[in-house]
């Protein structure tokens, strides 16, 4: 119950609590700037909430559509941007890194996969979306998951390779079949822009 009173006079109504939650929460700022481990940044403004991800080079099972059995390739170093709007659907970023981010000013480049726009946007298709409950937290495992579980398609296959510019499905078959162990970061094509670029921090 919510209790004003102007003179003498006193009244009381009913509030929903996830409102006073609300406006409490449009209230608070918080940014722990660039951290250790893979988590590299969390920052909440308002009711909105930035995370961003590190995820090391490794082998990787990617599905392609049309194919039963995942390809085994490496992937580079991939980092992921994930901001939630309290009521909204969460917007994504996905890219390639040569390193790990020690600072947000290190550049980015194309992720080397199918289904992901050149301006890191992912385009989810059918993929089941996030929990609400995981959105809350701090940690992307459940998007990850989510991303590199799914099916590839032909969105967005071109401009991500050197050696194969219009269809980077072709350079992740060439890699399984040379059984390759790590990802040539050299055929990655650079976004033209860094991490703090992408977050707005910086005209």
């Amino acid at each position: 119950m919510l209790r004003k009173q102007e003179g003498e006079l006193i009244t009381e109504f009913p509030v929903d609590p996830a409102q006073i939650a609300m406006a409490l929460a449009a209230k608070v700022t918080f940014d722990t700037g660039l951290l250790g481990g893979n988590t590299l940044l969390v920052r909440q403004d308002g009711v909105k909430k930035t995370i961003i991800e590190y995820r090391p080079p490794q082998k990787t099972g990617i599905f392609l559509d049309g194919s039963e059995t995942a390809l085994r390739v490496p992937l580079p170093g991939l980092v992921m941007i994930r901001v939630t709007t309290e009521g909204k659907a969460p917007q994504y970023g996905l890219y390639a890194v040569k390193r790990r981010p020690d600072n947000l000013d290190i550049p980015l480049f194309h992720t080397p996969i199918p289904n992901v726009f050149g301006s890191g946007a992912i385009c989810w298709g059918t993929v089941p979306r996030v929990e609400d409950a995981a959105l809350r937290g701090s940690s992307l495992a459940n998007d990850w998951t989510m991303l590199l579980g799914s099916s590839f398609g032909d969105h967005a296959v071109t401009g991500k390779s050197k050696r194969q510019p219009q269809d980077i499905r072709k350079l992740l078959i060439e890699l399984e079949g040379k059984k390759a162990a790590r990802y040539p970061t050299s055929d990655l094509i650079p976004v033209k822009k860094t991490l703090v670029q992408v977050l707005g921090d910086e005209a």
